[in-house]
């Protein structure tokens, strides 16, 4: 082979080779753009899952905190009620019966500015307060009427979490459709207590933007008649 043959003939093969070279690269730009987008579109999903994670997380603590907020503060009363068999001492609110209710009411012993001894005197009802616990919309309040004594507190929002809605004479169901949840023993020994908490609670429940709790318990006083 000639010189000149030998030189047109590496012309053409540099050439073929120059285009196929051309053509794989392009589909591995092809390809690789592919791959990097699936995994930019991973990581996003995976960023914004983990976000939502914590957030639920987050919103789910706070309803927590507040719904045993709420039963703790209504136990440290509930333990301290006083009453007999005229006069109970945990009664629906207005009352008595549980049709209409609003919440219920604790009487408490309250210490008598009058007395020099600054004492007790659970047998005497005539310096007892009332303590109310009441839903209105989602704001559950308590309110201490003193009647002689001193009330520990005059009125103070207990959660603000509670969906809307009392059932008197109910314990929390399976499927609770309103917030409130009242159950008082006919003597007044105990009540039962059924709190539906969301974060938002005017807004429908969310697994994750808006998650819903649900706490139930009983609550027994220690100084009641018990037949």
């Amino acid at each position: 082979m000639n010189k000149s043959t030998e030189l047109t003939w590496f012309k053409l093969w540099g050439f073929k080779r120059y285009r196929y070279n051309k053509s794989v690269t392009l589909i591995e730009l092809l390809i690789s753009m592919v791959i990097v987008g699936i995994m930019v579109l991973s990581f996003y999903s995976l960023e914004t899952f983990g976000h939502q994670q914590v957030m639920s997380v987050g919103r789910r603590a706070k309803v927590q905190n507040n719904l045993a907020y709420a039963l703790e503060h209504i136990g440290k009363y509930v333990q301290q009620a006083n009453g007999d068999l005229s006069r109970k001492a945990i009664q629906y609110y207005p009352g008595p019966g549980a049709a209409g209710a609003t919440g219920f009411s604790v009487y408490i012993d309250l210490r008598s500015s009058d007395d020099a001894t600054n004492r007790l005197t659970p047998s005497v009802f005539t310096d007892d307060g009332r303590i109310d616990y009441t839903l209105s919309t989602n704001t559950l309040t308590a309110t201490c009427t003193a009647n002689g004594g001193t009330c520990p507190f005059t009125t103070e929002i207990v959660t603000d979490k509670i969906i809307a809605g009392v059932v008197g004479g109910s314990t929390l169901p399976a499927s609770p459709t309103s917030g409130f949840y009242v159950l008082v023993d006919p003597l007044g020994n105990y009540v039962d207590i059924g709190l539906v908490g969301r974060y938002t609670p005017t807004a429908a429940s969310a697994r994750l933007t808006n998650p819903q709790i649900a706490m139930k318990t009983r609550l027994i006083c220690n100084n009641a008649p018990t037949h």
